[in-house]
């Protein structure tokens, strides 16, 4: 059924050659019905599915009433004849908290993230968790295919990604701000930063590069098209600072960190959690050997690879893997201090870290910009050695150990280090070797682990979406009216050589004069260029081409810094 009754596009119904036909006028699209069709399209906007029936069965057999739902299924997936999230405040009364935010995640399951043994990739389970808190501050509408209660304070709500500019000031009268996740070959966004009907829109970025380039000039063709009022959220501060090296404007990107379930990871009776874990696995070794432990995919961009070269640097050391399986590696001879101990589920994970003396995370990924399993450990007082890049040991801390690596300046097939086995082993020995230093960093990473909330993150996305809104006050358009001509030199003025000057008028399109005295002000060139770019364009788009044009990264920032200014003082 398709939950009449529902609004419909503006629709002309005619019929040809004795066929009956609807032009839907909003999509410019002409669409073949049936006569049982025509009869529904006349119910539709004030009938339930059961009345609309009710009152066909007398005229139509069953399966013409059911093919005419199953054709109406069919074209409101493509956007045609029924209007989609219109009728918002109608079609979903919900509790209605203080504020509502769209959240456009497209190609990911919405349900899955209120099943978290569905989740496996880290960025995916900080998105539950984070919903799941974030839901303690605002209603949270999931844009989807039908209007539905997925759970307290959260809504799947029937806007497509084709109809986001279409509902724009719907959109913009219902939420107060659009979360969404960056993923480097959507391209849906763009458009959207281009009306200022739209609230503020804060994309979530876990993958700051990697992809041979692809993520880093996605992420910046969307620093470019954003609005003022838009941003990025990155869970360490060593995104923004990465791409500082970029670009001239890093307040874009703000640092959004993940958080810990605390009491759900956290320490246990180490040697009970080794004994446990040993008769699962049948390895009478664990209990009475020091213990090094690996919970992730066993990927090489996760630093199997690397993990399997510490078991064999450290015969002595029993090396435990806790992961979906064994992928490529199953096949191999595997050192003999190697052990899978399975995969478990999410309940259970907090056993398998106490199992640990020491948590190894050798991820060498573009796309590892924290490190929530590290975090796990740590709260569960396990004392992490992670490599020296991104923002890993920003998590650590002075809690664990960092490792060297050799960082790669341009990624490599999304490889952006490699962790060096030898420190890795001098780090691991170092820690086990000497038991106040662990015992001092098992307290110590607990302890920090607890300064991590998701009630942090989510208090953190509403001040966010508070500051952007600050922000959107204090856009101003640029309406100042300039020409470019030839110029000599006026009497008493130096040569500098130049022929032509842009000159800025002392009006702007509403024929108000906004600057005083003189009736035009000469300007170089440049600046006049930069003052018709922000006509159309972003400062970010502006500051692409000052820095093809313009040498000096230092004059060509200025020029971009005043010619704003410029524009709003006269605002």
């Amino acid at each position: 059924m398709l939950g009449f009754p529902k609004i419909l596009h503006q629709l002309h119904l005619f019929e040809k050659d004795g066929v009956p036909y609807a032009a839907d006028l909003e999509k410019a699209r002409v669409v073949e019905l049936s006569a049982v069709m025509v009869d529904i399209l006349k119910l539709a906007e004030t009938q339930t599915d059961a009345a609309i029936v009710n009152k066909l069965e007398a005229s139509y057999e069953a399966d013409e009433i059911s093919e005419a739902f199953e054709r109406f299924s069919e074209l409101e997936k493509e956007g045609l004849l029924f209007n989609r999230g219109e009728d918002l405040k109608r079609s979903l009364a919900t509790e209605s908290k203080w504020r509502k935010l769209l959240v456009v995640i497209p190609g990911i399951n919405m349900d899955s993230f209120f099943d978290i043994e569905t989740l496996s990739a880290g960025t995916n389970m900080a998105l539950a968790y984070m919903i799941r808190h974030l839901t303690e501050y605002t209603d949270l509408h999931f844009a989807g295919s039908r209007n539905r209660k997925i759970t307290d304070g959260v809504y799947e709500v029937d806007i497509g990604i084709d109809d986001l500019v279409r509902l724009r000031s719907k959109i913009a009268e219902t939420y107060y701000g659009i979360l969404a996740l960056h993923q480097d070959r959507e391209r849906w966004l763009l458009p959207l930063y281009r009306y200022p009907e739209f609230p503020p829109i804060l994309v979530q970025n876990h993958a700051p590069r990697g992809h041979g380039g692809q993520a880093i000039n996605s992420m910046l063709r969307h620093y470019a098209a954003m609005r003022e009022c838009d941003g990025f959220t990155a869970p360490s501060d060593y995104v923004r600072d990465f791409y500082a090296h970029y670009i001239w404007d890093p307040s874009f990107f703000n640092t959004l960190p993940n958080g810990v379930d605390s009491k759900l990871f956290r320490p246990m009776d180490k040697m009970a959690a080794k004994r446990q874990i040993a008769e699962e696995v049948g390895d009478d070794r664990i209990p009475v050997a020091p213990t090094v432990g690996y919970l992730s995919r066993v990927q090489s961009e996760k630093g199997a690879s690397v993990y399997l070269k510490l078991a064999a640097l450290n015969p002595h050391l029993i090396f435990m893997i806790a992961g979906p399986d064994m992928g490529r590696y199953a096949s191999r001879q595997l050192p003999d201090n190697l052990v899978y101990v399975g995969f478990h589920p999410r309940e259970k994970l907090p056993l398998v870290y106490n199992a640990f003396d020491v948590y190894c995370f050798p991820s060498m990924s573009g796309e590892e910009t924290f490190g929530l399993t590290v975090l796990e450990a740590m709260a569960c007082g396990v004392p992490p050695v992670v490599p020296n890049f991104d923002g890993v040991p920003a998590v650590v801390g002075d809690a664990g150990l960092v490792a060297d690596a050799d960082n790669f300046q341009q990624d490599v097939a999304t490889l952006v280090s490699y962790p060096c086995p030898m420190s890795f082993t001098e780090k691991i020995n170092t820690l086990l070797n000497n038991t106040e230093m662990w015992q001092a960093l098992s307290e110590k990473a607990r302890q920090r682990a607890l300064l991590f909330t998701w009630y942090k993150t989510a208090r953190r996305i509403v001040q966010l979406f508070e500051m952007l809104h600050q922000k959107k006050k204090l856009i101003n358009r640029n309406r100042l009216l300039n020409v470019f001509a030839p110029a000599q030199p006026i009497e008493g003025e130096e040569p500098d050589g130049q022929n032509c000057r842009s000159v800025v008028l002392s009006m702007n399109t509403h024929y108000e004069r906004c600057l005083i005295r003189d009736a035009v002000y000469p300007l170089p060139v440049e600046d006049g260029l930069v003052l018709s770019i922000l006509k159309e364009h972003t400062a970010r788009e502006a500051e692409s081409i000052l820095a093809a044009l313009i040498a000096d990264e230092t004059q060509a920032r200025a020029i971009l810094k005043r010619v704003r200014g410029l524009i709003n003082a006269t605002a």
